[in-house]
């Protein structure tokens, strides 16, 4: 047994004076294959030829295969793959030769064995020798999933083996904390101001998210303190399955000295991933927001109908806190020929200035006039009054249609659970559009230079003003019923988006990147609707600023549509068709 079977080392041993020659001879065990010759294979440190352990040169041979676990249970996983090994192990005598492994369900399995494709068998396996497969599971939705595993060998008994295989997915729990920061802006030394934060989970499945600890960490004295104390973890069930649960905390900032503050409120959670949540905590106890607003009044004079003018308004904060402001329009006889860009004004930090654009677009030879509200966290002037005013001028042979479509949803605040959202959609007679996707098209080219906008945070009303008509046609009002959930709660869809309620106002109110998408909003409304209802409508039709219709419809459902009228201008004139 010469080379690396044979005796791998040998050891002369020359007694003192070289009387005679002793040889001692060691024989090396081999402790793997890789210590034996091609076609031999080690067995109780032997090298043997791979032939003499079949089991047709075995006398009463028997390959024998165990799998193991005999049961593949991945129990409850988590998002992503999980894996787990199933070992095959030939407890027989001879050698055992695998011929295939594959799923029941092949094709559709939600099960994964990169390992069982067809170049990797077959695989032989030599008494107690072992195989691994490594088998993943993927879950594409919550439940419990289950396959089998087959097994085609030589064994002596049974040739086909199968392996269970079964997983459950319960999903993953998913903190939503609202809102996601909080800023107290400005207390004096001494006074306590109070905030409201709530906490839910919006994870997938029923997999319940459970809360271990909260607490307040500063770097330096806190300022802040939070009410209730958590004495003991607290679950909270996914609100996507129905539930209600949530965890409502009172935060409180209490500044003892002058400065400005800032804290984490920390939750400790049992999320697979960012287990640690934190809220940031601010306030400023040295000088409050101070608004400063430029010009005091805003005079357009003359504007010819059919045409829009902007003018610019200054915002600045002369204070040491960030200013907070928003606005409305107010005033009487309002016209929706005035409005103001952007729909959501940022905070305007201590120093620093905003601008807004104000505009009117006259759809009348008349005055138009209204009263641009602007209000602050400026505790000295919470409310500041802008007067703007223009004056409509005729222009000969101008025909301008404005279009105003009201709706039925509850209030126009954000606030008020009714989220019923119609849409208008003006169509030019080649049948291109004007709407909120596509506000400001320019390619109607003789069929005029339509312009889409909506008001308040509910996009109600939604106003199409065409100027600039030369050709005639019919022009076709179509109704969308967006969304027709009459009572949801805000803060609720807020958390199964993950976003603060002042974030979803942002959305509501036409800001731009928050994150958000009109989708995402759809689908969390969507998610908690329990009473759908109808929403009725009325477009009313302007013609160079007198009115020329009131059409009243009434939509069902969510994704019903409807032509409310047509407007057809022939010789130049047009005219209301209902």
């Amino acid at each position: 047994m010469g080379k690396r079977g044979a005796p791998l080392l040998m050891l002369l041993l020359a007694a003192s004076g070289c009387q005679e020659d002793v040889q001692t001879v060691f024989i090396a065990r081999c402790e793997n294959d890789l210590g034996c010759e091609e076609g031999e294979i080690c067995i109780e440190g032997e090298c043997v030829s791979r032939d003499n352990v079949s089991c047709s040169a075995i006398e009463g041979g028997k390959a024998i295969l165990q799998p193991g676990p005999p049961v593949m249970d991945l129990g409850h996983v988590g998002s992503g793959s999980s894996m787990s090994s199933l070992i095959l192990r030939n407890i027989g005598n001879c050698t055992l030769t695998v011929f295939e492994a594959y799923f029941e369900s092949e094709e559709a399995s939600p099960f994964q064995c990169p390992y069982c494709a067809a170049d990797r068998f077959p695989v032989e396996l030599f008494p107690f020798r072992d195989h691994q497969l490594d088998v993943f599971f993927t879950p594409d939705g919550v439940g419990t999933y289950e396959d089998t595993l087959i097994l085609l060998s030589d064994d002596a008994e049974f040739s086909e083996i199968r392996v269970p295989v079964r997983a459950t997915f319960n999903g993953i729990p998913e903190i939503a904390i609202v809102p996601g920061e909080l800023d107290f802006d400005y207390a004096p030394v001494g006074r306590t101001l109070q905030r409201t934060l709530k906490v839910s989970n919006k994870g997938t499945g029923t997999a319940p998210l459970r809360i271990n600890r909260v607490e307040i960490q500063s770097s330096t004295v806190t300022a802040f303190s939070f009410m209730p104390e958590l004495n003991m973890p607290a679950e909270l069930d996914p609100i996507g399955q129905g539930s209600t649960d949530e965890l409502v905390f009172d935060v409180r900032y209490h500044p003892r000295e002058i400065g400005s503050h800032a804290a984490d409120l920390v939750f400790y959670t049992n999320m697979p991933t960012n287990g640690v949540v934190r809220v940031p905590l601010r306030g400023s106890s040295a000088t409050p927001a101070k608004i400063n607003v430029s010009p005091e009044s805003l005079i357009f004079g003359p504007v010819p109908i059919g045409q829009t003018t902007a003018l610019p308004l200054t915002i600045v904060n002369e204070g040491g806190s960030p200013l907070r402001v928003n606005y409305r329009w107010a005033g009487t006889g309002l016209s929706t020929d005035l409005s103001a860009l952007p729909r959501v004004v940022p905070p305007v930090m201590p120093g620093q200035y905003t601008e807004m654009q104000v505009l009117v677009t006259a759809t009348s030879p008349t005055p138009i006039t209204g009263l641009l509200i602007i209000e602050s966290n400026d505790p000295s002037r919470p409310s500041w009054t802008v007067p703007v005013s223009a004056e409509g001028q005729n222009v000969v042979g101008a025909q301008v249609i404005k279009l105003e479509m009201h709706f039925e949803n509850g209030d126009d605040s954000a606030f008020d659970d009714d989220f019923r959202n119609v849409d208008m959609t003006l169509e030019n007679p080649f049948g291109l559009v004007c709407n909120k996707q596509n506000d400001s098209p320019s390619n109607w080219g003789a069929f005029g230079n339509p312009g889409w906008l909506a008001f308040g945070p509910k996009e109600e009303p939604e106003r199409i003003v065409l100027p600039d008509a030369t050709q005639d046609g019919t022009y076709r009002v179509l109704l969308t019923y967006m969304e027709d959930c009459s009572s949801v709660p805000s803060g609720l869809v807020a958390a199964l988006l993950g976003i603060s309620v002042d974030v979803l106002i942002a959305y509501f109110t036409g800001g731009v990147g928050i994150g958000v998408s009109g989708d995402q909003v759809a689908d969390a409304i969507e998610d908690v609707c329990f009473d759908h209802s109808s929403s009725a409508a009325t477009v009313t039709v302007y013609l160079n600023g007198m009115i020329a219709a009131e059409v009243p419809v009434t939509l069902g459902r969510k994704g019903d549509y409807l032509y409310a009228l047509d407007l057809v201008r022939t010789g130049g004139v047009f005219t209301v068709v209902p």
